[in-house]
């Protein structure tokens, strides 16, 4: 994957003819949903057609795939099948999962999607596994089980430790969607605490979503020249601290600009 996923928007994997429409209002990643969006009765000719559709496809953008849970004969099928395209597709995401047992023998390209407390007692051992390269909430499942409202402070805890686990970990993250489509004042203010905290990104669940998470998220023209100054000096220098413009740069201040760059797909190694 060349770049986090900043917004992700779910998308339903019976209505493949939004996936085009979703990236052209502004999207960098959309998650095409296998779960909970698709209907029983739907779900075999629903991975039939999304196969087709991967097969036949070249995406220049990021393509994220929720598949069943892997305890159902519909997960162990999306996954079995899938993988003959495993190459288009940059991440599956994994739903319910919580033990790290069944992530062995899968492709290399995991998200896990915490949305259970044993998910959340048992992150530590899913965040490190090989597999694995990102973590995701699932806010509005996990409030359900805990009995929990889905407010920032009522699952501020899981958050932390999911941002713990990907900092040890190197994994990026994505955070829950904001339920309410029409009160974007609120979405904006959530997406400024998630991006604050250290999440990579916050899914979608409507395009009318995907401004202000993207706003929340990318540095702006004036960030990413900075970012590339700093670097530039810094990898200049033979010294382990150095004073720019002002402010003292040290290895933490380099690894915050490299990761403003990765945000918006700039190879911090190679800048120009």
């Amino acid at each position: 994957m060349n770049k986090f996923p900043v917004c992700p928007i779910f998308i339903p994997a019976n209505r493949l003819e939004w996936i085009d429409k979703t990236f052209d209002k502004g999207a960098d990643a959309v998650i095409i949903d296998l779960e909970d969006s698709v209907p029983i009765d739907q779900k075999v000719e629903t991975r039939t057609n999304l196969l087709s559709y991967i097969e036949t496809k070249d995406f220049d953008k990021t393509i994220l795939i929720r598949v069943n849970p892997l305890d159902t004969k519909f997960g162990e099928d999306d996954i079995s099948l899938l993988s003959d395209v495993s190459s288009k597709i940059d991440a599956f995401i994994l739903p319910k999962i919580e033990e790290a047992d069944l992530l062995n023998d899968l492709p290399k390209n995991l998200v896990v999607l915490v949305e259970t407390p044993k998910a959340v007692k048992n992150l530590g051992q899913l965040a490190c596994h090989e597999n694995v390269i990102g973590i995701a909430l699932g806010g509005a499942d996990l409030s359900a089980t805990l009995g929990a409202d889905m407010s920032w402070d009522s699952l501020l805890f899981t958050r932390s430790a999911i941002i713990i686990e990907a900092a040890i970990n190197g994994l990026f993250t994505i955070d829950s969607p904001f339920m309410n489509i029409e009160d974007i004042s609120s979405l904006k203010r959530e997406a400024g605490l998630s991006s604050g905290l250290g999440f990579d990104g916050k899914a979608a669940i409507h395009p009318d979503q995907i401004e202000s998470i993207t706003k929340s998220f990318l540095p702006d023209a004036k960030d990413i020249e900075e970012a590339k100054e700093i670097l530039k000096a810094f990898n200049s220098s033979k010294e382990a601290v150095i004073a720019h413009k002002g402010k003292m740069i040290d290895m933490p201040i380099v690894l915050s600009m490299e990761k403003r760059l990765k945000l918006v797909g700039i190879d911090p190694k190679n800048i120009d």
